[in-house]
């Protein structure tokens, strides 16, 4: 008896063995096509005339002239495709809407500067970042023009590049916020300030505090919605600035 007892556990032992391989097989043959088809669909891009073909080849050609860390590539791919095939949807988090709508487009593109800009929080994470989301005000489908970086209340926001401010004052999407002048290509904003230290014309430099963080405005809780402005386009700030990925 006992021995036809453990005949038979080895037996289910082998069949929950055998069906894990099997499991693993599928898995990885599924992984295998699927990298196939995304690496025929980059192909076909490349081969192409296309805006997106002519960024990654772009991009290519820009990090092949810098020695860059394996892990801070990965780390930009990822970013690329989160932003490209997986529009984040947003949880209710700290985060806000962006400012008025004046008819600026956004620019998907890899953007790279010739200074190195301050971050406008010293320390934190993005918790909502620049793309496509359902937004937790008006619950609509819509495009995040900048990043929300949360802070608590009072926190400090700081100038990241030298510039004048071209605006400083309140509206009901924005709250309190400042948008500054850095250069005829290059303005950045910081919007939702509990208290605004600077005003229309000041002239500021790199990592001076200009605003506290809090949440006026359009905003479910005290953080900083930054955003970057190049040639009159919204872009994506995590290219520039290093808050991780």
């Amino acid at each position: 008896m006992d021995n036809d007892f453990y005949e038979r556990s080895s037996t289910r032992n082998k069949k929950r063995e055998q069906k894990k391989q099997n499991v693993m097989t599928k898995v990885i043959v599924v992984q295998l096509v699927l990298s196939l088809v995304v690496s025929g669909i980059m192909f076909a891009v490349c081969k192409t005339d296309s805006n997106l073909s002519k960024n990654i080849k772009s991009f290519y050609t820009e990090i092949s002239k810098t020695d860059i860390a394996v892990s801070t590539i990965l780390g930009v791919f990822k970013n690329v495709a989160k932003q490209t095939f997986a529009p984040t949807i947003i949880e209710e988090t700290a985060s806000g809407e962006t400012t008025e709508d004046s008819g600026e487009k956004a620019d998907f593109s890899p953007v790279f500067l010739t200074v190195n800009i301050a971050k406008p929080i010293e320390k934190g994470y993005i918790s909502s970042h620049f793309g496509y989301r359902v937004s937790p005000i008006t619950k609509e489908y819509s495009l995040h023009k900048g990043i929300d970086i949360p802070a608590n209340a009072n926190s400090k926001i700081y100038a990241v590049y030298d510039g004048v401010v071209e605006k400083a004052e309140y509206n009901s999407i924005n709250g309190n916020y400042i948008i500054i002048k850095h250069s005829d290509s290059l303005k950045t904003t910081y919007n939702h300030c509990n208290k605004l230290l600077v005003q229309k014309g000041d002239k500021v430099k790199k990592g001076e505090c200009i605003a506290l963080v809090g949440e006026t405005g359009y905003a479910t809780g005290n953080h900083l919605h930054f955003e970057l402005i190049i040639n009159d386009k919204y872009v994506n700030p995590t290219w520039v600035l290093d808050y991780g990925v």
